[in-house]
């Protein structure tokens, strides 16, 4: 009987261990081609070991990052298969989804055509390319979490091409590039740019960061903007104390504008973020931002947000410490490494308190709400007009100043935002639950703050700025002169796949919203003109001004008649308290410089 169970028991393993290898060793492989003189790319799709009936594919409907539904499904045409290397039967059962018939065969391939793909052809020669995840690469429905190689078929051998994965072993010839994930969502979650770009490389313990620029970047002042990257890069890197990669790629899409300004998306290994041309203090501040993200939404994330849904978009109440909370750690790191002064960094926070407490939305919204609603409104930034970004850095500011209050500068928001890392496993475990912020933040502190938490959070309280600044021996004023500026109602950000000016955000009472702007419209012309990236619209806009605006909503054409409206508004001012105890400067001091009480 012994031996019976013995011999069994061996028989099971052995049938679990081939199963093991046959799983390990399945694969989703995808070629991608840029087609010649055209805005396209060719891509197919072959999954090892199909052994089944139907395989289904789908594209994504949003990009992680980019809390906002877009129609990737529009720009993909001439969808085909093959099963065991014949013609096979395509269905398209909704708009996200093809199926294809495997009648017992052994091997599918999908193939279909990208269009509106960001390539730039020269006197029939790729001048370059970029290609995005999400919008490029269906996956295979259930098998999202296999390992992915990817070839990359370059029109000359001579091109040049980057991209942070680990390069792959299957290379045919010098024109094929290929890479290697574990996952699609590893895959999908990293850029590659080919053709025409500059590279500047600095290392950090050894490891390479890589400063890519393309687009119209010959004007660029590159080795600031490289000292801009490894100063962030250290800082923050030193911060967690852990580099969660094998190589970074900072990649910037320059307008040429003679702007300072930035807008970015981030991911594993690398960022995308379009600048207008200018390295000043505002890019600072968005590298600082897309950085940190390595570890606050890529690595300490909602449990929502991975392995994802690619199709019906999570919700959590947690983007305003996502995004807000990056943000007040990317710029109050840039001042603990000198970057910016105390005395710049404190007007920037005066500058976000103003912005906020300019919002009559923060007395209708909640942080949380913002959050999980923002799907609702397609913005990206927030729901009802409340910015997340704003909010949450401002949240993240009072928690930082109550716990250190509350335990005698010995702990800071430092030690909740490590511990939710470790919590997560360093990226490698699962995201956090949606209570587990404020949890952290009572055992940081010693103390039950959920009470003061929710004034922050979940309500529409006014924010206790007097109350927390005092603790660092600051404080906080209105200035006694208004400030006349244009104001435009609404926030438009770059979309670098239209080349154009996208609203993210329409304010509600706004000027914009009274022309009939939307959410999600693209502005493409202004009287006439085209937009293009080279300079944001309205820069110069002064209030009573009247323009045509040419819209693009959905596919289709749509005009309005747009007036600039004016906004007065009495700034906020943060200051240096005269009167501020040896405590209380000693906090300020560890606030701003990073260092613990004592040391």
């Amino acid at each position: 009987m012994n031996r019976l169970r013995k011999s069994s028991a061996a028989s099971v393993l052995a049938i679990v261990l081939t199963l093991a290898v046959s799983m390990a060793r399945a694969t989703v492989d995808y070629t991608i081609k840029p087609v010649r003189d055209a805005r396209q790319y060719e891509v197919t799709v072959s999954p090892d070991h199909v052994n089944g009936s139907v395989v289904r594919f789908q594209i994504p409907v949003w990009s992680p990052g980019a809390y906002i539904v877009a129609n990737f499904a529009s720009n993909i045409a001439d969808v085909s298969a093959t099963v065991d290397e014949k013609p096979g039967t395509v269905t398209h059962p909704d708009p996200q989804t093809w199926e294809v018939d495997a009648h017992g065969g052994k091997s599918v391939a999908l193939r279909y055509v990208v269009n509106n793909a960001d390539v730039e052809w020269r006197d029939g020669r790729l001048k370059r390319t970029h290609i995005s995840g999400p919008r490029t690469y269906m996956y295979v429905v259930g098998r999202k979490q296999e390992p992915v190689r990817i070839a990359v078929l370059r029109p000359a051998a001579d091109l040049p091409i980057i991209c942070n994965l680990d390069a792959g072993s299957k290379r045919k010839d010098a024109a094929e590039a290929d890479y290697v994930a574990k996952s699609y969502d590893v895959m999908a979650d990293a850029p590659v740019e080919m053709g025409d770009f500059a590279d500047d490389v600095f290392q950090v313990h050894g490891i390479d960061h890589h400063v890519v620029l393309y687009g119209n970047y010959a004007s660029a002042d590159r080795a600031k903007l490289k000292e801009y990257c490894r100063r962030v890069a250290e800082t923050e890197e030193a911060f967690f104390g852990d580099i969660p990669f094998h190589r970074y790629v900072f990649f910037f899409r320059s307008a040429g504008a003679n702007q300072d300004g930035a807008g970015g998306l981030e991911h594993l290994g690398a960022t995308e973020i379009g600048m207008r041309g200018v390295v000043g203090d505002r890019l600072r501040s968005v590298i600082a931002h897309e950085f940190f993200h390595l570890w606050n939404v890529k690595r300490i994330r909602p449990f929502v947000l991975g392995p994802f849904d690619y199709v019906n978009p999570p919700h959590t109440s947690n983007l305003w410490w996502s995004e807000g909370v990056t943000s007040y750690y990317g710029d109050l790191l840039s001042r603990r490494a000198g970057i910016n002064t105390d005395q710049e960094y404190l007007k920037h926070l005066a500058d976000t308190i103003t912005l906020l407490q300019n919002n009559a939305s923060r007395l209708k919204v909640t942080a949380d709400e913002s959050s999980y609603k923002v799907w609702d409104r397609g913005g990206s930034q927030g729901f009802g007009g409340l910015s997340y970004y704003t909010k949450g850095e401002l949240i993240g500011l009072c928690l930082d100043m109550r716990i250190r209050h509350e335990t005698g500068n010995r702990r800071s928001l430092d030690d909740v935002i490590r511990a939710l890392y470790i919590q997560c496993g360093r990226g490698n475990g699962p995201g956090f639950s949606e209570d587990d912020i404020q949890k952290t933040v009572n055992k940081v502190a010693g103390k039950d703050l959920s009470s003061f938490y929710g004034q922050l959070a979940r309500s529409t309280e006014e924010m206790p700025f007097t109350e927390c600044l005092g603790y660092a021996g600051l404080k906080l004023r209105q200035a006694t002169d208004a400030e006349v500026s244009p104001d435009t109602g609404m926030v438009a950000r770059a979309d670098n796949e239209r080349k154009a000016y996208r609203v993210r955000v329409v304010i509600p009472g706004g000027p914009a919203e009274g022309a009939g702007i939307r959410d999600d419209d693209v502005i493409m012309a202004i009287d006439g003109a085209p937009v293009g990236l080279a300079a944001r619209p309205f820069g110069d806009a002064r209030p009573g001004d009247h323009h045509k605006l040419t819209l693009d909503r959905g596919g289709s054409r749509v005009e309005v008649e747009f007036t600039v409206g004016a906004s007065k508004r009495r700034p906020w001012i943060v200051e240096q308290d005269a009167a501020a105890t040896p405590e209380q400067m000693q906090l300020r001091a560890s606030w701003l410089n990073g260092r613990a009480a004592g040391s």
